[in-house]
């Protein structure tokens, strides 16, 4: 059975929604590092879908992790890399980045800009999620 819209739920302006920090896949929040929670619904087969944004403060990033899901991540403004495979990748706004799921893979904000990027997955997981992300070792 398909899931009803209910516009209460599935309409989210994010400029309304508050501030989350956002986990670190160790136990803690990233310093510099906020999301806002967009819209989510879950599909027929149970995985939820949803869209977060994310702002990072200039030199702050997510360590090499992994999702349980696919996600695409687009700038919104800003600079930064996407780091995948070992190799960095510079991004800026209105680039469109989609990342495997359970890919290796980090981003970082510029070392003199920050950097503000939607993101959108399934399976979907809140920013705050402790088990949002999970830490891997960069290959040596």
């Amino acid at each position: 059975m398909q899931a009803a819209f209910d516009p209460q739920q599935h309409i989210v302006n994010l400029r309304d929604c508050p501030q989350e920090e956002v986990s670190d896949g160790a136990g803690g929040v990233l310093q510099g590092v906020f999301g806002l929670s967009g819209a989510v619904a879950f599909l027929d087969n149970g995985d939820a879908i949803g869209l977060d944004s994310i702002t990072m403060a200039a030199g702050r990033a997510f360590e090499l992790h992994t999702h349980p899901g696919a996600h695409i991540l687009v700038v919104q403004e800003g600079k930064g890399s996407i780091t995948i495979d070992g190799v960095d990748y510079v991004v800026v706004d209105g680039d469109s980045i989609y990342v495997p799921a359970k890919y290796p893979h980090g981003v970082s904000a510029a070392i003199d800009r920050g950097i503000s990027f939607l993101a959108f997955g399934v399976p979907h997981m809140p920013v705050s999620a402790p088990d949002r992300m999970t830490l891997v070792e960069a290959p040596h």
